[in-house]
């Protein structure tokens, strides 16, 4: 039987997994997962038949196959584990090129979010961005082309600068006026549009603030955008 197991399956499937293996035998060796927010906790079925167990996440988006292996070299791997598990996972990550963020046991929720809103949740707002250009008759493909420049300097300025140091736009300038003829646009916008709209400028401003925005600007834009989610309740 085999003494090392790279686990990759949905997070809800683990602890089956880790009791499969259990059952057909697995009583030493090496055993990692790639769940980003569960730790060797999820495999404890192996841990309790004598496998040194780890956490392994590749922090990366990976789309298709292909795609995910060129994304991988570079990339940090989420590391939760010790003795031979941490081993193993150390010779994994050298090989594929990357580097090891170690993650302390029971904090991998929070690091796994990071990585949700650095990765997934970006695309809800450039959705709704698609959308808007949608609603001024720009095609979706047209509307994707037009966007990518802004949206690769916006994040090259983020990464490179610092999000404070980057932040450009109304909020960062105080145009309280601006932000409210968005707000006005959005009045036909669906809700889950308008949403992501005032949650993504609430955190704006307190990037605008550390960035230098007067309080008085601030304290406008808040209660604008405060006002219009008491609007749309």
């Amino acid at each position: 039987m085999a003494s090392r197991w790279l686990i990759a399956v949905r997070d809800d499937a683990l602890e089956e997994v880790a009791r499969e293996l259990t059952r057909a035998g697995a009583c030493r060796g090496v055993a990692l997962h790639t769940s980003g927010v569960h730790g060797p906790e999820a495999l404890t079925p192996l841990a309790e038949a004598g496998v040194s167990c780890g956490a392994l996440h590749p922090l990366q988006t990976v789309a298709t196959p292909e795609q995910g292996v060129r994304a991988l070299r570079g990339s940090a791997f989420g590391l939760t584990a010790e003795g031979a598990a941490a081993e193993w996972a150390e010779e994994i990550v050298r090989l594929a090129g990357g580097w090891i963020l170690r993650i302390p046991a029971g904090r991998r929720a929070e690091y796994h979010a990071a990585a949700a809103l650095a990765s997934n949740c970006l695309l809800a707002p450039l959705d709704a961005a698609v959308w808007l250009m949608g609603a001024v008759g720009v095609p979706e493909q047209d509307a994707l082309r037009a966007l990518a420049p802004i949206v690769r300097a916006s994040c090259e300025n983020g990464l490179a600068l610092g999000p404070a140091a980057a932040l450009t736009g109304p909020i960062r300038r105080g145009d309280v006026e601006t932000v409210a003829l968005h707000l006005r646009a959005l009045a036909g916008a669906p809700a889950d549009v308008r949403e992501i709209y005032r949650a993504c400028s609430f955190h704006l401003i307190a990037l605008a603030r550390r960035a230098g925005l007067p309080e008085e600007c601030a304290r406008s834009l808040e209660r604008l955008l405060a006002q219009g989610e008491s609007n749309d309740a």
